[in-house]
């Protein structure tokens, strides 16, 4: 007792239980983060949660193994993927000015550069690309290894290293050039270097785009305020060297345009510059710069079109119109004060160019100017446009003939294509290939105008290009041609004739008027084509040049207008998970999206006009309707909850809702044994039964980067990645492919296969350690160009929906061959970056499906793309976060294209943590959430709501029948494959830490209370 006593001090055990109790709660948080952070700190320290058994074979059963076999080793990837990167490039290169034959280069002529971008190229927006520069190809090194150019290198190490390199990127929230001056390169001797070395000069301009931020339009150092137009040191320098070359001390001046966004190409005509050659060439990726020197020297003859328009001005589109009006494109709600919204509620952008994105606006209002419509005002397009979409130069000629649209229809009569044949023939004196564009003009009838449906003069409806030509020879595409994959989108489909009527039919209608195609070099071209087939010339009309009408045919006049036939959907869906259904799902296709425009819903209004709405730009007067002042919305509380902007909407419980059934482990399926099933087999039930509501709740909201197994099931984990051009967190650089811009100007469906089977193989290979085998990867990207200020231009395809569709339905076939789950993002109208985190997009519902879903559509419906997942986005369509409206998520995504793949949000956790949340997400067509969830957010009202729980299965079962069938990750698995959890080694600390620090804490509070009484009431009295 007296040894007792004498540990009773107070002061001791109140020190003791604050530390323990201290290292109690500290020992909590630790084990709360292992939910959310147990796969990165199981990469870390090369652990797993679980091991793969084989369980006996039951008498008479026999093991099915499930095999996806690699495409590329790890040994043999790199070598296999850096010559698709060169392909990719050498083929969406664009050649845009080549005045006097400039180019190709005499291959051993003398060659300098000039302008930073030179010094530096500006590879990739993201991933090894930006973190890897070091084991990417730069211009001098490609032109000293791919060509016998005498390279003066130092001007390279002046631009590269020294006083001329670049200062470029964002400064004080503003992209900038920073272009060292002239007076630089004089103070260096580099103007004399110029004229020692004499020969050509390759200037090289950059501009740098990236994700979370749009391009500055105002206040950067371009000579307008624009980051895209050049600056004043950029045209001093091209003038100065234009200087040299008229005294005969340089030969050439070639300017290469390296950027993903599009620059302002006006200095491209201006003889102050006598520029003679130019090349787009985006960003080009681990190896492109080996295709740039060859193409210089001739070694590749260009045969990339423009995937977007290039302008003379880039406020020129209806859509620039709007930023320029309301000082950029996102703006604050005049009410959002007096509301209290939040960051994530407060801004919104109006699309109030509709369907007149890029050539769209820019040929139709030519085409109106031409034919003297009214409203159409003056009008010349070559003030607007530099060069056309779908442009491009060759070093040799080619001339179209024999054009034949054969008219194709089902067994009962009724069209169902137009297969399209042309000839083309090789006029010049090189080898090359050549692109055929295939355009439709649907007419503008007065139906059109009186219900404002809007119609572009030409639509790019198809495509093909051919084999390298030799001069003198022909080659005639056509979609009967089955042997030649570049050939099969000479097969104009009878639904592309659709448009949409959003006021009248509310459907997709089939209109009354004329339907012409024609084949083009580009989309002007296309235009001209047409007038020409109408009667115009340049001698009777306002045209800019003439047309040939042998290149047109009428291949259809419409008495009437017909709201039926396209009113149902043509999508087949998937009977099995590898065979369509016969039939198509015929879904009425109707109004789905009349609360994001504001004309059409009561919960906004612009205050800026008398009438409350606000002006689309139109055909039907060009003038008055042009943005040309402030756009000012205000909410309303005239709306009902469902489409109001508030979260954590009231969960209306299903009619007989029954609390699903969890945790039932009589079955004893695996996930191995559901390989091959139909979606809606019964069996599936009995699996998703044995899952508890626990490990559905943390699997489905714990998707950052990977999804969790699932040992109830033998579900394993599945490894994604970011990559919408290349695999994003890797450490290894060559695995950084062209950006998305030069992947799609390839206008090739053989490059847009290999593009996926290379970024598809790469991911399986296992050559970086760190990222294993990937299973999936978020990509590609399939948001629009829809004006040249967009942040992440890089990540996206082209200002054209059918093109950006096209390249993405082939990437995603390819990638899935290999068991790698597309993800392409982000679904939808995700076009700029600027306040992205819950900003309110608004349009029209005929501009969100003709533009914005109509890719989308191609890449998910299993009868096309059938991509296996989406990842959603950050932004609301009008004041509905995208990924929790029934409308899009539900009745477009799933009733109308028959997607039957799992839906991902983008990151939740941090950048949607305000307004992307579990039940509203859950309820409303999200499976997956890129978050790191706990058991904390499963609400007991989310726990209780059968609703809620019964979508909640639902999403597992979208998860668990995409892995089971399409995901590499099952890879090795059979029907007698088990997970055994294992003891973590970590875990086991942690849990011993956590027991022993809550049994110190009970010791020291039970010493300090004994200790306290004893003081007080000498309760352990010691005999002397």
């Amino acid at each position: 007792m007296k040894t007792f006593k004498k540990l009773l001090i107070k002061k001791l055990w109140e020190t003791l239980f604050v530390t323990f109790a201290s290292l109690v709660m500290v020992m909590l948080v630790v084990n709360a983060a292992i939910v959310p952070f147990n796969n990165e700190i199981s990469s870390f320290l090369g652990t797993v949660d679980y091991i793969e058994v084989k369980e006996k074979p039951k008498a008479g059963e026999v093991e099915k193994f499930i095999s996806w076999p690699l495409f590329k080793t790890a040994e043999d990837i790199e070598e296999y993927y850096r010559a698709v990167n060169e392909e990719v490039q050498a083929e969406g290169l664009v050649l845009l000015k080549n005045d006097n034959n400039a180019l190709p280069l005499d291959p051993t002529s003398n060659v300098s550069f000039a302008l930073s971008g030179a010094g530096k190229i500006f590879y990739a927006t993201h991933g090894p690309g930006v973190r890897r520069q070091g084991e990417l190809i730069d211009l001098y090194t490609a032109l000293k290894e791919e060509t016998n150019l005498n390279v003066n290198d130092k001007i390279f190490n002046f631009l590269a290293t020294g006083e001329g390199q670049t200062k470029r990127g964002i400064k004080g929230g503003v992209f900038k050039t920073d272009e060292p001056s002239w007076n630089t390169y004089k103070l260096a001797g580099i103007s004399d270097e110029y004229t020692s070395h004499g020969g050509t000069v390759i200037a090289v301009i950059t501009r740098e785009s990236g994700e979370g931020v749009d391009i500055s339009w105002k206040d950067s150092d371009g000579i307008d305020g624009s980051y895209l137009t050049l600056t004043s040191n950029e045209l001093g320098i091209l003038e100065q060297l234009a200087e040299k070359k008229s005294k005969g001390e340089i030969d050439k001046i070639v300017v290469l345009i390296n950027s993903a966004v599009t620059i302002q190409c006006d200095f491209l005509f201006d003889d102050n510059y006598d520029i003679d050659a130019a090349i787009w060439i985006g960003l080009p990726g681990a190896t492109g710069m080996n295709a740039v020197a060859k193409a210089l020297i001739g070694e590749i003859n260009p045969s990339g079109k423009l995937s977007d328009t290039y302008l003379m001005d880039t406020f020129s589109s209806p859509a620039a119109m709007y930023w320029r009006e309301n000082d950029g494109f996102s703006s604050e709600y005049a009410n959002s004060e007096a509301l209290q919204l939040n960051s994530s509620q407060m801004y919104y952008g109006v699309y109030v160019e509709g369907v007149y994105v890029g050539y769209r606006y820019y040929e139709t209002r030519y085409e109106d100017y031409v034919m003297v419509t009214a409203g159409v005002g003056e009008y010349d397009y070559y003030q607007d446009v530099a060069y056309p979409f779908g442009y491009g130069l060759s070093y040799t000629d080619f001339a179209f003939s024999d054009l034949t649209v054969t008219e194709e229809k089902d067994e009962n009569n009724k069209t169902t294509a137009f297969n399209v044949s042309v000839t083309v023939t090789n006029t010049g004196a090189k080898a090359g290939k050549e692109v055929v564009q295939i355009y439709l003009q649907k007419p503008y009838s007065d139906y059109a105008r009186m219900f404002g449906i809007e119609v572009p003069s030409v639509e790019l409806v198809g495509f093909g290009k051919t084999s390298l030509l030799q001069p003198g020879a022909s080659e005639t595409l056509s979609a009967t041609v089955t042997d030649k994959m570049n050939m099969e989108r000479m097969r104009v489909a009878f639904e592309q004739f659709r448009m949409y009527d959003s006021q009248n039919a509310q459907t997709y209608i089939l209109n009354e008027g004329d339907y012409y195609l024609t084949v083009a070099k580009d989309s002007h071209d296309a235009v001209n084509n047409i007038l020409a087939a109408k009667g115009y010339t340049k001698a009777n009309s306002n045209m800019d040049a003439d047309g040939d009408d042998n290149l047109v045919k009428l291949v259809l006049s419409q008495a009437n207008v017909d709201s039926e036939v396209f009113s149902k959907s043509t999508a087949k869906s998937a009977s099995t998970p590898n065979t369509l259904s016969d039939t198509a799902v015929e879904t009425k296709i109707t109004n789905q999206l009349d609360y994001m425009d504001p004309n059409r819903f009561s919960g906004v209004t612009n205050e800026a006009a008398e009438n409350g709405d606000v002006v689309y730009v139109s055909r039907n007067n060009w003038l008055g309707t042009l943005p040309s002042g402030v756009t000012t919305l205000s909410l309303t509380n005239m709306v009902e909850e469902k489409y109001d902007i508030t979260s954590h909407k009231t969960i209306v419980e299903y009619n007989n809702a029954v609390m699903p059934t969890f945790n039932d482990l009589s079955s004893n399926l695996t996930l191995a044994m559901m390989a091959g099933l139909p979606y809606t087999d019964p069996k599936w039930d009995l699996l998703l039964n044995k899952i508890s509501q626990e490990d559905m709740f943390i699997t489905l909201t714990n998707c950052y980067g990977f999804t969790p197994a699932l040992a109830s099931v033998a579900k394993p984990m599945t490894d994604e990645d970011d990559g919408p051009y290349g695999i994003s967190n890797t450490a290894e650089g060559y695995s950084s492919m062209s950006c998305e811009g030069i992947i799609a100007s390839t206008f090739s469906l053989e490059i847009y296969d290999k593009v996926g089977e290379a970024i598809a193989a790469d991911g399986r290979s296992g050559h970086d350690p760190s990222q294993k085998h990937l299973h999936g990867l978020y990509a590609p990207g399939l948001n629009m160009h829809r004006v040249a200020f967009g942040g992440r231009a890089s990540e996206y395809y082209s200002e054209d929906p059918f093109l950006s569709g096209i390249a993405a339905v082939y990437e995603i076939l390819a990638m899935q061959r290999q068991g790698v789950v597309a993800h392409p993002k982000h679904f939808i109208f995700n076009d700029e970056e600027t306040n992205r985190n819950g900003i309110c997009i608004w349009m029209n519902e005929q501009a969100a499906r003709e533009i914005y879903l109509l890719p989308w559509e191609y890449a998910l419906r299993p009868d096309m793309g059938n991509s296996h997942a989406i990842m959603t986005s950050f932004n609301r369509a009008g004041c509905l976060w995208t990924s929790a409206n029934d409308n899009l998520m539900m009745n477009i995504l799933r009733d109308e294209w028959a997607f039957d793949g799992y839906t991902l949000t983008d990151m939740a956790g941090s950048n949607g943590k305000l307004f992307m949340v579990y039940d509203d997400g859950f309820m409303n067509g999200t499976d997956c959430f890129l978050d790191k969830g706990t058991l904390s957010g499963f609400t007991s009202d989310l726990r209780n709501s059968p609703s809620f729980n019964i979508n909640l299965r639902e999403s597992m079962h979208r998860l668990l029948f995409v892995v089971a069938n399409y995901s590499a990750s099952m890879d090795g698995y059979s029907n007698l494959t088990r997970l055994q959890p294992v003891a973590v080694w970590w875990k086991v600390i942690i849990t011993a830490l956590t027991v022993v620090f809550i049994v110190l804490t009970v010791i020291s509070a039970a010493m300090y209370v004994l200790s306290d009484l004893d003081k007080r009431k000498n309760i352990f009295k010691v005999k002397s």
